[in-house]
């Protein structure tokens, strides 16, 4: 197994011990820049977060002064539970929901594949527009779409984002449509990995349905329900962008989060010390709660099944899925429609689902008045330098862990991992005052390169390329193949399913990032299409925005939208598959 040579050895060293330098070289691109842009800015944070380092003055050291500061903080305490809250709420509906919409999608039902894509389609949307949409959705007159139904119910309007008793709910509904889609998928994975030869052995057994589903699917599925546990508690607790654009934290800081709460902070009060301080508190949350996780998430299950019953069965299943169906299209067709309508119609007592008269005058005004076309172009940029960047940095990295030994592998590979459950927060701070003092703020530079170096494409690729034959490389170079040759010759082609699944991982996450480009954008030249909307056509309050406002900032969600969606549509398989890629790996 372990060889000293190249060339003419029998395998291209395995695990074998490596003499040269080649680990190191393969490692190189992406160790620097996650030293530059994660390592040294979570260190400098950790030593921000004992000084009193303000936007203006001399920085003192104060020691443990900000994280006394923290226990007697009433702020930080209102944040702290509302993001309990709104995690204790969502991580449990998502992970049920997802179950649900996995055991009826799974159904042979006719059109379950048009549900499904519809559920799933929310997901690539942007937080702004997810954000533009509910407010409208939600708004607290009869024009609001679920008041207007609501009303008809007699139930009265709810204020709902204007309440401190509902805004908070309010989040957690637009949260639930938009990501419910990613979970639903994860499950449905699940499911098809469950062979059918156990199936038929549990109804050969005489297990009915539910029998088949509790004793067979459950325990199958523990695996993803840890997956999704995990990912939606790390996510529950950093939430950040549907708060900044529905509500800003109000009213009355009753949607306040920690993570908003570190953004005011440090981008808006410039108490940069302490911001580093509450960066680090979340950390240590995160932590916290990630180590409780592998002891208690793999007590719980979650699974489905096939239902076997009757016609009436059947009937109500298709009952179920049209709601479902309903419910994640609605928003979208409601949004298109209001896009289309003139002034005078779309704050009306009785909302219309066909505009009396059609017109492009939102449109219009948008491209006139505002940058949506280079907002759009900065955002393919920089997801698309991202998602390039990352895979030029990643792949050699895995290719390194997976088959080669070296002298600090095993600690390298922790590092890699350990970023993975590190909140980036941690490091904005620094990155901030770093690029500033360089004047590299508000350039594509500082929106790509912090965000090149991620630890899960790494690991996820390493899962893969170690389930490659090592035969196929041992022939390579038998041939003559050097270590890049076998990689570039080999391993790249036969990994294309995992590379296309990490690069749909990778571009979603800087396409739909919005608080870095929100810290690090001051103008048109370099805002992307999600801070854009929020903050130039997405301001104001819910209570009293304007007509106008409506009507242009629904425009331009739609418009923002339809880049995504036509790429999900065209893409959808590799969408799908690198969702499941991602979490039956992990």
């Amino acid at each position: 197994m372990r060889t000293g040579g190249t060339g003419g050895s029998r395998r291209p060293r395995g695990r074998g011990s490596e003499a040269s330098l080649a680990p190191y070289l393969f490692l190189a691109p992406y160790l620097a820049v996650l030293l530059l842009f994660f390592l040294l800015p979570a260190l400098f944070s950790a030593v921000m977060s004992l000084t009193n380092w303000r936007i203006v003055g001399a920085p003192g050291f104060v020691g443990l002064h900000n994280y006394r500061r923290l226990l007697n903080d009433p702020l930080f305490f209102t944040a702290l539970r509302n993001t309990t809250v709104y995690t204790l709420t969502i991580v449990p509906t998502m992970a049920l929901l997802g179950l649900g919409l996995a055991v009826l999608l799974n159904q042979r039902l006719r059109g379950r594949v048009a549900t499904r894509l519809s559920v799933f389609a929310s997901y690539v949307i942007m937080v702004s527009v997810v954000g533009i949409i509910w407010r409208w959705i939600l708004d607290p007159t009869g024009a609001g779409l679920l008041n207007f139904y609501l009303a008809k119910l007699g139930l009265g309007p709810v204020p709902w984002l204007a309440s401190p008793d509902t805004a908070m709910l309010s989040i957690i509904l637009a949260t639930i449509w938009w990501t419910a889609g990613y979970n639903m998928v994860m499950y449905l994975a699940g499911l098809q990995e469950i062979s059918l030869e156990l199936r038929e052995a549990v109804r050969i057994d005489g297990a009915n349905a539910w029998q088949e589903f509790w004793y067979l699917v459950l325990p199958s599925l523990k695996p993803v329900t840890f997956f999704v546990v995990v990912v939606s508690i790390a996510k529950s607790f950093q939430v950040f962008g549907q708060v900044y654009v529905m509500t800003q934290g109000g009213p009355s800081n009753s949607t306040l989060t920690i993570v908003n709460y570190l953004y005011v902070v440090g981008f808006t009060w410039y108490e940069m010390g302490y911001a580093a301080a509450i960066a680090y508190a979340l950390f240590g949350l995160l932590f916290a709660v990630t180590l409780v996780q592998f002891r208690l998430v793999f007590r719980e299950a979650g699974g489905a099944g096939f239902v076997r019953g009757d016609l009436l069965v059947r009937l109500g299943l298709y009952v179920v899925m049209a709601l479902v169906l309903v419910a994640w299209l609605a928003p979208l067709v409601w949004v298109v429609s209001t896009s289309l309508k003139p002034e005078g119609q779309i704050l009306t007592l009785a909302p219309r689902w066909i505009p009396k008269t059609f017109t492009l005058e939102n449109y219009l005004e948008i491209f006139q008045k505002y940058r949506l076309e280079r907002w759009l172009w900065n955002s393919l940029l920089v997801a698309g330098g991202a998602t390039l960047l990352g895979l030029t940095a990643s792949i050699p990295a895995a290719y390194a862990f997976a088959r080669m030994r070296f002298r600090g592998e095993q600690w390298l590979f922790l590092l890699v991992l350990s970023t993975i459950l590190v909140p980036v927060h941690i490091t904005m701070v620094p990155l901030f005052i770093g690029l500033a003092k360089v004047k590299l703020v508000d350039t594509y530079f500082s929106l790509i390169m912090p965000t090149v170096a991620n630890g899960f494409g790494v690991f996820l690729l390493r899962q893969f390329f170690q389930g490659i034959p090592r035969e196929l490389e041992e022939a390579a170079v038998i041939d003559g193949a050097s270590r890049v040759g076998v990689l570039l010759r080999v391993v790249v082609p036969l990994s294309r399913p995992a590379i296309t699944a990490v690069a749909i991982f990778l571009f979603l996450l800087s396409w739909n990032d919005f608080m870095w480009p929100l810290i690090v954008t001051n103008s048109d030249a370099t805002r992307t299409l999600p801070v854009g909307l929020a903050t130039v056509l997405g301001g104001g309050t819910v209570s009293g925005q304007s007509i106008a406002y409506y009507g242009i900032s629904i425009a331009g969600a739609v418009l923002a939208s339809i880049p995504a969606l036509i790429i999900f549509l065209a893409l959808q398989r590799y969408f799908v598959q690198g969702i499941t890629f991602t979490g039956l790996k992990a």
